[in-house]
């Protein structure tokens, strides 16, 4: 039996729509040339999602654990004693991965060995066609499904996607951990965006390198609720906590200034273009100005 080199760990929570898709794509990858499993952690799943995970341990290196308190940060640490070899692959469960995608994460065991936090590639997988305007905008792609399309190279912290993602281990054996205060989470709709990036952020700054590996490349499923205006509100404010909450832990947040009124009139605009994006601008906002007030009377009353 092959020693285990390479992990790839993912969290779960009622992934019963998707996980099946992103097995079958785990099944189809092409083996890499040294030991590597698969970790998932449930996440208090209460669909067929434990079901789902065994059928597949058949037919995968499949590790499974359970996490039943809410958060996929805590889900992820959680997951971490788990993890062997020196190489963490960290991706979702609606992140269906491409044929060379193991293999392509695998070059890096002995490759760039000078970096220590890598992003990968990420193309969104529409269940339904998204607007013509919407498809035109590699922009919004970014914020709302983690489009990843990166020169090869070194990038900073900012820039690395959870959906997609790897970790030198030696980053957990300094004893790195994700935020369990920031990260989706069921008991929290309205939940701080950005765990991973805050993660690799405060790795980075400790003096972990960064680097774009462009071929390791996972198609992020986009459900058709996720094109809805409501959905956008929600992501958009959820956005505004988290980078709220990630200055603050960085020494403090400077409010913004205030959206002109031809911004805020936007949001009423018969043109769809507008409409999401003058919505999107102004819950941002709101998220960021209400998670900083959280922090203030926080600090102010601890």
């Amino acid at each position: 039996m092959q020693k285990i080199q390479m992990t790839v760990l993912l969290a779960t929570r009622n992934g019963g729509r998707v996980l099946p898709r992103t097995l079958e794509g785990y099944c189809r990858a092409s083996a890499p040339p040294v030991g590597w499993k698969l970790v998932i952690v449930d996440n208090g799943s209460t669909d067929a999602t434990p079901g789902i995970i065994a059928s597949f341990k058949r037919r995968l290196p499949l590790d499974s654990l359970a996490e039943p308190v809410a958060g996929k940060s805590r889900a992820l640490n959680a997951g971490l004693p788990a993890v062997e070899g020196p190489l963490a692959v960290m991706t979702d469960d609606d992140a269906i991965p491409s044929p060379t995608f193991l293999t392509a994460w695998a070059e890096f065991l002995d490759h760039r060995n000078d970096y220590q936090l890598f992003g990968g590639s990420i193309d969104p997988l529409f269940e339904v066609a998204p607007p013509r305007w919407l498809a035109e905008s590699k922009l919004r792609f970014a914020m709302m499904f983690a489009h990843r399309d990166l020169p090869e190279g070194p990038i900073g912290a900012d820039e690395i996607y959870g959906p997609n993602m790897a970790v030198r281990t030696s980053i957990f054996d300094r004893g790195f951990r994700f935020d369990e205060k920031i990260g989706p989470n069921a008991a929290d709709p309205d939940y701080p965006t950005g765990g991973e990036t805050d993660f690799c952020w405060r790795a980075a700054r400790s003096g972990a390198a960064c680097w774009f590996a462009k071929e390791p490349l996972v198609h992020h499923i986009v459900r058709p609720e996720q094109l809805i205006l409501g959905n956008w509100i929600r992501r958009a404010y959820r956005t505004g906590r988290g980078r709220a909450h990630q200055m603050w832990e960085r020494g403090g947040a400077i409010i913004p200034p205030r959206l002109s009124l031809m911004e805020r009139l936007s949001m009423y605009s018969p043109i769809p273009r507008h409409r999401f994006d003058g919505a999107s601008a102004y819950h941002l906002l709101r998220g960021f100005r209400e998670e900083c007030a959280r922090r203030d009377a926080d600090r102010r009353d601890p």
